[in-house]
């Protein structure tokens, strides 16, 4: 985009601001779940304004608490820290996403369409005025996260966070700084006149956080804030306050200011913060009765829209050093609390916080699942933290789940629906678990052209656990040279791929025939993966013969990751590992783990 500072004719500003509603009938808030989206992540060389600052190394907000599932990024849209965190348990560089990336905003885009999210809240501070390459980033990511969501029926809007507004980042005259941010951005810019800007009643929406919050460098000022929502219903948008906990004297908590009630009442809609003030189901269900339960009634009763907060829980450590996993995830049964109690209140509005904060472990994207995913020289809160094993995308279908009940599409249920993994077939070759064991005979007259092949479970190398599968042979040429082991045979019970299928798997060649080898599947038309049109993260065919582009590197545990929702409707007979190497000659080996083909 252009970075150039922004010159706007004034008439074009008197013309835009006044936005005319599009369309009179959008609802896009009232009955729809929300998500905070902060796209704050930098890292240096990540090619983005604050990744090319020598300040902090080009790294903001790199502070994770939980880490990141990276297995469907791309090698290119992964990103060292090694400054900042060090190895994983396999050896290789710990490695991170970048916010102002094209690919990390449409997959995070994409999930919230895959998962039931209707609404990106995207958050922006005060830094967007006080520092110029912090706003080019900012506006970056926002430009990019319009462009995502046009494109896949999402819808966002902007959430301006106040901290700062008391001297801070927002500057002295706070409430005319974020008038001008948003007549330069969000107008200049036509980002709130885009067909995927969320309208309600027909009007752009705009969330203002921070009102009536007793917090420090935040303006305890009710006249400004109610000038600042004026400012915005005067020129035609819906204002979401964003409030305190107990913002009307319910529930016992003090961190709410006096004299805000002509504020609240002045916005079209209240979304209560609640990160950190209950834990555990019990904790929910208290809060519900204290505080949901008269929040709703009072603003229904002024005709105001209810926006209550759904979280998963929250921890610090590695922020402030303090208490690890302060308030636990408990398996999913603290947020699903909150879901239950929104459908048995009837309030089918909410707001998730947050869909990406890794650095105070709010996240409800793709996570890592245990230690095997993370830098090993820090502790992080994993989602097995609390004693249950879950997929990275465990708290994406749950908020799924948890939607579809608030919505009334499920009934009203407070026993947690959501399974801990929702694979088709999977194994890490551990005690008990499926492995291959000899050549699959029975395909193709497997193996041909190769002596001692040889496949089995070894505890000689593990990308995560005590085993792996080691493959190995040697190849003496010819047209035809490949062998296919036979992984899972589930003729007699096929899978079905679905839309969302994933496959992963780690694979580690130990020298460049070795690279030739991976997953196939045999599929009960009689056609295979590999002659499917599907790729991996990195846009190589899901061939063994392909040799994962001969990028991967040798004495080295790299991911494979492919979307299979092309195949949506095949049923899935056999699973194999395959060797495949027309014309290879000598030998081959290597290992493979981990094989999960999930929805």
């Amino acid at each position: 985009m252009n970075r150039s500072p922004w010159k706007i004719p004034a008439c074009v500003i008197l013309a835009s601001l006044a936005l005319a509603p599009r369309p009179a009938q959008a609802q896009d808030i009232v009955g729809k779940v929300i998500a905070g989206y902060q796209g704050w992540f930098s890292v240096k060389g990540d090619g983005s304004p604050v990744g090319s600052l020598t300040k902090r190394e080009g790294n903001y907000h790199g502070n994770f608490e939980c880490y990141p599932d990276m297995r469907e990024f791309p090698d290119s849209e992964q990103f060292a820290n090694p400054n900042k965190w060090g190895p994983l348990p396999n050896g290789n560089p710990s490695k991170t996403f970048a916010s102002d990336r094209d690919f990390t905003i449409k997959r995070h885009v994409g999930w919230m369409k895959q998962y039931g999210i209707d609404v990106a809240a995207i958050q922006r501070f005060g830094d967007v005025y006080s520092d110029i390459t912090y706003k080019y980033q900012k506006n970056d990511v926002t430009t990019k996260m319009m462009r995502a969501c046009e494109k896949t029926g999402v819808k966002f809007y902007i959430e301006y966070d106040a901290s700062g507004s008391g001297g801070g980042g927002w500057g002295p005259d706070w409430v005319a700084s974020i008038e001008k941010d948003w007549t330069n951005f969000a107008v200049g810019q036509r980002i709130a006149a885009s067909p995927a800007y969320a309208r309600q009643n027909g009007k752009p929406v705009v969330e203002l956080w921070g009102m009536g919050l007793d917090g420090n460098n935040i303006s305890k000022d009710p006249q400004q804030w109610l000038a600042l929502v004026r400012w915005f219903q005067s020129h035609g948008y819906y204002v979401i306050g964003g409030v305190p906990t107990g913002w009307n004297g319910q529930g016992g908590f003090h961190d709410m200011l006096p004299g805000f009630d002509d504020v609240y009442l002045a916005c079209n809609a209240i979304n209560p913060w609640a990160v950190g003030r209950f834990s555990g189901a019990d904790g929910a269900d208290r809060y519900a009765a204290s505080n949901l339960k008269p929040e709703a009634a009072w603003c229904k009763q002024h005709g105001i829209d209810y926006i209550p907060c759904v979280y998963p829980g929250t921890s610090f450590f590695n922020s402030n050093g303090k208490t690890k996993n302060i308030i636990p995830r408990v398996g999913g049964t603290l947020m699903w609390a909150q879901f239950a109690n929104l459908r048995s209140l009837g309030l089918k509005t909410c707001f998730v916080s947050m869909f990406d904060e890794y650095n105070e472990a709010t996240q409800i994207a793709k996570s890592a699942e245990d230690p095997s995913f993370t830098p090993t020289d820090h502790w992080f809160l994993w989602l097995d933290a609390d004693g249950i094993s879950l997929s990275s995308d465990f708290y994406l279908r749950l908020t799924h789940d948890g939607a579809n009940m608030i919505k009334g599409r499920t009934p009203l249920t407070r026993t947690l629906p959501t399974k801990p993994w929702n694979d088709l077939l999977a194994t890490s070759f551990e005690s008990g678990q499926p492995a291959a064991s000899s050549p699959d005979a029975a395909y193709n007259k497997s193996p041909r052209n190769i002596a001692d092949a040889q496949c089995a479970v070894t505890s000689d190398k593990a990308q995560s656990g005590s085993a792996s599968l080691a493959y190995s042979g040697t190849a003496s040429g010819g047209a035809a040279t490949y062998c296919y082991y036979k992984v899972f045979d589930v003729t007699n019970s096929p899978k079905t791929i679905t839309p969302n299928t994933l496959l992963y798997y780690w694979i580690y060649p130990e020298q460049d025939n070795g690279r030739y080898a991976g997953v196939d599947i045999l599929f009960t038309d009689g056609t295979t993966l590999r002659t499917s049109k599907c790729v991996d993260q990195n846009g190589h065919p899901l061939r063994p013969s392909a040799g994962h582009g001969g990028e991967i590197p040798l004495g080295a545990w790299s991911v494979v990751t492919s979307r299979l929702g092309s195949l949506a409707g095949k049923k899935i007979r056999k699973v194999w590992v395959a060797f495949d190497r027309p014309g290879a000659k000598g030998e081959y080996r290597g290992y493979i783990d981990d094989i999960r083909i999930s929805n």
